[in-house]
């Protein structure tokens, strides 16, 4: 699992194949494709109230920048 994470946006597989082979057997960083296509669950039903506090995938402008970049770094501790 490396340092740092590339988030390439789903509808840009391009700049996936691009961004793996600059950083192929480089340590420390890793790329992939984004998997997430909007919300997955679906209103249907009747539900318990909502028991998340937030949404765990989502960090403060990684979606704004797949949409304007295609791509989105992240740092990992």
């Amino acid at each position: 699992m490396g340092q740092h994470l590339f988030i390439v946006a789903w509808d840009r597989p391009d700049l996936w194949d691009y961004w793996r082979r600059w950083f192929s057997g480089l340590q420390g960083v890793e790329v992939v494709l984004d998997r997430r296509r909007g919300e997955r669950r679906r209103a249907q039903g009747t539900f318990e109230s909502e028991r998340r506090q937030a949404d765990r995938r989502e960090s403060p402008g990684i979606e704004e920048e797949l949409r304007n970049m295609g791509f989105s770094i992240v740092s990992r501790p």
